[in-house]
């Protein structure tokens, strides 16, 4: 133990921490020096072999410090309160299952998972009761495993149903704990629990900015102050954004990623272009003229690489999830400004790369990438005057082949065959969007017309 503690990083010790209370809560009615010890020790090796691999191996954690601290904080509170009830009312009444899927929907269904099954086996051995872990456990799962990708609140309460079928047949297996009152509370343990987590969950998500599927099904209403104030100030940058969302979730969904967060995500990425909307040409009509003419390719750079700045700003000031706030740097990466750079190189040969790239960093998770790549397949859209499927496939292999080879997708995740099924699913889309529709003749259009009149 005390070689595994003396190579264990300095951050490391935030669970030695966490072990420390725990042991603390769980002795708070029955303090025994012996067992206190003992359960010290199988907390540490159960923290480093398994807490430990967890951290390092789901990327949320490795994004900001909040995402451990949440970790760490709901954790304890299970403990907190789930071993007190035991201890006063028995363990059928215990709020168990509140903490790990709070988790579940926070973080991911491996982290809530994990999290109950410890807590639970922790409570068992402490009790030397395993009837507690056999009747835990399998709520656990059934319940961590149903609400693990919900997006609607209704969904919870259907997966509280079904746990409350399994709980009956779990307390039906134990003779000594069989009765009415055990059963009438096994049923309605679930639901009560859902009742508290739906409660719980909005002020998680506001002080964190760690938000669920829910949270996040919420903030992709176009009412949201934000995406109306995009769409009224900056209307070429807003439909932008809802097809670089329409592809992101196509492709998300394709390879298994959290395509709801991916859609939300894509909604704000650009949220910085509210500031100078008439700097991108993609809020410029025919008859405007581009203000990028009048100036130094050099201001350019900065006035465009400037909407990260102020979408992060926008991000923090309106509370939007952590996630979100990464993408906005994120979907650019590292990559140059070209347009800007050889403009720039024609008035100085000497004019570094350097001097044009967007200051990172590179995308960071999975969903970060697709955004990326998502982001520059739609500014290519215009470009498409076809909807053939070679035409099509040649310009979304060119521009995802071009960011993979700027090593722009390293830190990502995303491996070749998800590349190449990300690919497919843009294409799918994009000739789904240029598909040619029927020309119908004027007489026929006329009808419409005379029919739309009358209804």
């Amino acid at each position: 133990m005390f070689k595994i503690l003396k190579n264990v990083k300095p951050r490391n010790f935030e669970g030695l921490f966490v072990s420390i209370l725990t042991m603390i809560i769980l002795n708070l009615f029955d303090l025994k020096i012996l067992q206190s010890f003992n359960e010290f020790i199988i907390l540490i090796f159960m923290w480093y072999f398994v807490v430990e691999l967890l951290l390092r191996f789901i990327y949320h954690f490795r994004l900001h410090y909040i995402y451990r601290f949440t970790f760490y904080f709901l954790f304890l509170l299970g403990i907190l309160t789930t071993y007190p009830f035991i201890e006063q009312f028995g363990f059928v009444i215990s709020p168990f299952l509140i903490s790990s899927l709070l988790l579940t929907l926070l973080m991911s269904y491996e982290v809530g998972i994990t999290v109950g099954i410890l807590q639970a086996l922790l409570i068992s051995l402490h009790l030397s009761n395993f009837v507690i872990f056999y009747y835990f456990i399998p709520q656990i799962i059934l319940m961590n495993f149903l609400i693990r990708n919900v997006n609607r609140r209704i969904e919870i309460a259907r997966a509280a149903l079904l746990t409350s079928f399994l709980a009956i047949i779990l307390i039906g297996l134990q003779p000594t704990y069989f009765s009415f009152y055990n059963l009438t509370i096994a049923v309605l343990n679930p639901f009560v629990s859902t009742v508290l987590i739906l409660g719980l969950l909005p002020y998680i998500e506001y002080f964190t900015r760690i938000y669920s599927n829910i949270g996040l099904s919420e903030l992709a209403n176009m009412n949201h102050p934000l995406l109306k104030k995009l769409s009224i100030q900056a209307p070429g940058t807003y439909y932008h954004s809802i097809m670089v969302a329409t592809l992101a979730e196509a492709a998300a969904e394709r390879i298994g990623v959290n395509s709801t967060f991916t859609r939300v995500a894509s909604y704000f990425h650009d949220i910085g272009k509210i500031k100078r909307p008439y700097f991108f040409v993609e809020n410029l009509s025919d008859k405007d003229e581009n203000p990028h003419e009048k100036i130094s390719p050099f201001l350019s750079h900065i006035i465009l690489e400037d909407h990260i700045k102020s979408g992060i700003e926008l991000a923090r000031k309106y509370k939007l999830p952590l996630r979100i706030e990464f993408i906005i740097p994120q979907h650019h990466g590292t990559r140059v400004q070209k347009y800007f750079y050889y403009k720039a190189k024609q008035i100085d040969p000497e004019t570094s790369e350097e001097a044009f790239k967007y200051p990172g960093p590179k995308p960071q998770f999975k969903e970060a990438g697709i955004i990326m790549l998502a982001d520059s397949v739609e500014a290519a859209l215009k470009s498409i005057n076809s909807s053939n499927y070679q035409s099509i496939k040649e310009v979304v292999e060119e521009i995802v082949s071009g960011i993979y080879n700027e090593r722009q997708l390293d830190e990502s995740g995303l491996n070749l065959r998800e590349l190449e099924l990300i690919v497919e699913e843009f294409i799918k889309v994009i000739i789904n969007i240029k598909k040619e529709r029927i020309e119908y003749p004027k007489e026929d259009i006329q009808k419409v017309v005379q029919i739309n009149d009358l209804q």
